[in-house]
């Protein structure tokens, strides 16, 4: 009982901790664990009391101190180590399955001890009988042959409770050698070789022992049982526990580290550790021990037996999760924003979204890679594949992590810089290339930014710059006022950026867009306003239509919907996610809520193979799931329910008067910095926008092109038209005439708590709009002016009124409605 306690206690403290907070008592970590060195201590002395005890057991006068003492010795250490535990002030580590099994061990320990101790002093002495003689004079008279052969009875049954020599060792042997596995497992049992190759000195765990390697766990068990089962047993029993431990110590050896990945060009690659070829050379000792004595064919047939089970197991194909139609798979380990591989490598993802670190090969090709978090200033891009990840080129990259786009032609293609107003390029890197300088810091003497030699900038520009990929193979960099949508075949050197040039509708420039093979494209209009055209179709808003509180409903313009990423799949299917549960427009126009749930998506890609990845950010961390039948599972999925009365979208809004849309260009912007602009004309009549100084509270045009705003101390309004200012006591609404204020009762009282903006129209009178329609209000009763089939803009961010026209702002375009005449 206590030699299981003791392996127990030494299974305990082999544990590994929580990933991230620290907690291994096998070893010393960045954060000393209070009472480690008690728990390393707690097998030990368990051990050795069993060991004392069994050397004494010819003299009984020490037995008793040696039982006594060793118990106090145990429950000391006991208690030593769960005072440490406790004083340490970690939850994380102070209830760790570690801690609780190096605890729970050491008091049954300590509990059995001192049921040994106590044994000794309930049972009485009682000497052995010996052979004696009870005639007074034995040589007087002549031996019976009755007493004689009863003589040889007893020595014979004296003699046959000897055994030999070898019956006495190869038990002990065994559950040595089985001990020694145990201990093994501490040694490092994967290796990196040659991480300084390539400016990995502190890429996560070089060298790691068994216990941290995922897909090893299930062997480490294994093996840790059989070997229990070793020193518990006897007999027949015991040497079957024996062969089997040594069996699956080499099968897990060969199906785990012995077939590592190749070595990469560059020299570096996985290696078995020492910890593995002693495992090794134990489990091959512990099974030649075993066999050695009687049965064995029998112990042969049942170690065939066993390797027979474990060794196929072992040498099958990797193991993937079953996928279920419209639920999400987890693709890659990512826990607390780590990728850690089957062979224990943890790599730190390197960028805000995972969705930039993760890129496959822009060609269609096989192969994945990694964009891994080396160096405050510096992340690793590896190659990862059938679950391992190997280094391949380190970056130097400055605070910025680029965005990785994928490989083509053994190259790296990515987006580095681009944040905020600092500069960016589309890079392409050798894979060969041991180390490349891609920070955008420097500049060369013919004033182009500095690269590493062998490194091509095929584009450039100045921030903002983001980028995602398309369904149909292409790349889209958006940021200031133009969106780009380039092919990936043409990413190559001598490429213009301009002749990539994309404007599928009002709202796009500078803006996201994503597009799909079939011809169906989406962008961003505005904040939360999307656009979608299909091939041959007209444009249609998809949300930032609907009134606030509107519930998830099967029309998407009905919907009240927060979007933080969206993307077309290869068959026209929408997903959208964010604030919102996830969810996908179908073909037929259906908004079809994700089954399974995943919530909290910041960013969505559709592959050309049909599947969808989604980026979220779990507890903190990134993490990406698949949807690896996403294309054609969307239509399966149960339609989200009709929209409420108030809420629905579905049939076009017409109206009495009919509008003309017109894009404009860029307009200027105008007037000394301050806290934000606003439309109107200059003194030459030409529209610009109009920097409000700093003291201005509010602000408001005027309806004739000039802007009115207000000062907070003392409470004042100033009105700007044509380039001349005035100052007037403060009011309400602004009008073309002045500042008046209007009073809303009666039936128009809703109105003041309507969604959307009230303003003053061309015609001097109240004029609405809630992201749909153009309202007015005539006599006491608001009439419907215009809606999306008159021309008016959907989801716009602002209105403004300068004369007879209305300017909407849908995200960076600017929008023209006037009357047709």
């Amino acid at each position: 009982m206590l030699a299981c306690l003791a392996v127990g206690a030494l299974f305990a403290v082999l544990l590994p901790g929580r990933t991230g907070t620290g907690c291994y008592l096998w070893r010393a970590s960045i954060q000393p664990v209070g009472g480690r060195s008690a728990a390393l201590l707690l097998p030990v002395v368990i051990a050795l009391l069993i060991l004392a005890d069994r050397l004494c057991a010819e003299r009984f006068e020490l037995r008793r101190p040696v039982r006594g003492w060793g118990t106090a010795a145990v429950a000391v250490v006991t208690m030593v180590a769960w005072t440490g535990f406790v004083q340490q002030g970690r939850p994380s580590c102070s209830f760790s399955p570690a801690v609780i099994g190096t605890l729970v061990c050491g008091t049954i320990a300590t509990a059995v001890a001192g049921y040994w101790a106590t044994q000794l002093f309930r049972r009485p002495m009682t000497p052995e009988p010996t052979l004696g003689n009870d005639s007074p004079n034995p040589s007087a008279e002549p031996l019976n042959q009755s007493e004689l052969r009863a003589l040889f009875v007893r020595m014979l049954d004296q003699t046959a409770k000897w055994t030999p020599v070898r019956g006495r060792i190869m038990p002990f042997m065994t559950g040595i050698l089985a001990v020694l596995i145990l201990l093994s497992t501490v040694l490092p049992w994967r290796e990196l070789r040659d991480p300084v190759a390539v400016g990995l000195a502190d890429a996560g765990l070089i060298r790691v022992q068994l216990w941290e390697i995922p897909s090893a766990r299930i062997w480490a068990l294994i093996i840790c049982a059989l070997a229990v089962a070793t020193l518990a047993t006897s007999g027949l029993v015991r040497r079957l526990a024996a062969v089997g431990c040594g069996t699956a110590t080499v099968a897990g050896l060969a199906a785990h580290l012995l077939w590592l990945p190749p070595i990469l060009p560059n020299g570096v690659g996985y290696r078995p550790g020492v910890g593995a070829w002693t495992a090794l050379v134990l489990a091959v000792l512990l099974i030649a021990t075993a066999l050695i004595g009687g049965r064995l064919l029998v112990l042969l047939g049942c170690g065939g037996a066993v390797a027979g089970l474990l060794v196929p197991a072992a040498t099958g194909t990797t193991y993937g999760p079953e996928t279920t139609v419209g639920v999400p798979h987890r693709m890659l380990d990512l826990h607390g924003g780590q990728l850690v591989d089957r062979l224990g490598m943890r790599v730190a993802i390197g960028t805000s979204d995972p969705l930039d670190s993760f890129a496959s090969t822009l060609d269609g090709s096989p192969g994945h890679w990694l964009l891994g978090r080396t160096g405050s200033e510096s992340s690793t891009v590896f190659a990862y594949d059938d679950g391992v990840a190997l280094p391949e080129v380190t970056l130097n990259h400055g605070p910025t992590a680029p965005a990785l786009w994928g490989v083509t032609d053994n190259r790296l293609v990515l987006l580095a810089g681009g944040a905020g107003g600092k500069p960016w390029a589309v890079l392409s890197v050798p894979l060969d290339l041991p180390q490349a300088d891609i920070s955008l810091s420097h500049k060369d003497p013919d004033g182009k930014y500095y690269v590493t030699p062998g490194v091509e900038v095929l584009a450039s520009g100045v921030g903002p710059a983001l980028s995602h990929r398309n369904a149909d193979r292409s790349i889209v960099v958006w940021g200031g006022s133009t969106t780009w949508q380039i092919p990936a075949n043409q990413l190559r050197p001598g490429m213009r950026l301009q002749d990539f040039t994309f404007n599928p509708g009002a709202g796009a420039p500078g803006n996201a867009v994503s597009s799909g093979p079939d011809g169906t494209t989406v962008w961003r209009t505005s904040e939360t306003g999307l656009a979608m055209a299909r091939r041959g179709g007209a444009t249609q808003q998809l949300t930032g239509v609907a009134p606030a509180g509107c519930l998830l409903s099967r029309d998407a313009a009905s919907s009240s919907m927060t979007v933080d990423a969206f993307a077309v799949d290869v068959r026209g299917n929408v997903w959208l996610g964010g604030g919102a549960p996830t969810s996908v427009i179908t073909p037929d126009g259906v908004l079809r809520k994700l089954p399974g749930g995943a919530d909290g998506v910041s960013s969505i890609e559709a592959r050309p193979d049909g599947s969808v990845l989604l980026g979220t950010s779990p507890g903190g961390g990134g993490q990406i799931l698949q949807i690896p039948d996403a294309a054609s599972a969307a239509s399966t999925y149960p339609p989200a329910p009709d929209p409420q009365p108030r809420c629905d979208r579905r049939t076009p809004v017409r109206g009495t008067t009919n509008f003309r849309a017109t894009v404009l260009p860029p307009v200027e912007t105008v007037g000394s910095s301050g806290v934000g602009t606003q439309l109107g004309l200059d003194a030459t009549g030409k529209l610009v926008r109009i920097r409000l100084p700093l003291a201005a509270h509010v602000w408001a045009p005027d309806g004739q092109g000039g802007v009115w705003w207000t000062l907070a101390d003392p409470k004042r309004a100033v009105h700007l038209l044509r380039g001349r200012t005035t100052v007037h006591p403060d009011l309400n609404l602004y009008g073309p005439d002045g500042v008046r204020r209007v009073v809303v009762n009666g039936e128009l009282r809703p109105l003041s708590d309507a969604p959307g903006t009230w303003f003053v129209g061309p015609d001097g009178k109240l004029w609405g709009y809630d992201a749909l329609r153009l309202l007015r209000v005539d006599a006491g009763r608001v009439t419907v002016l215009a809606g999306p089939a008159q021309g008016v803009p959907q989801a716009a961010d602002q209105v403004t009124v300068i004369g007879q026209a209305l300017y909407f702002q849908l995200g960076n375009d600017l929008v023209r409605l006037e009357v047709a005449r």
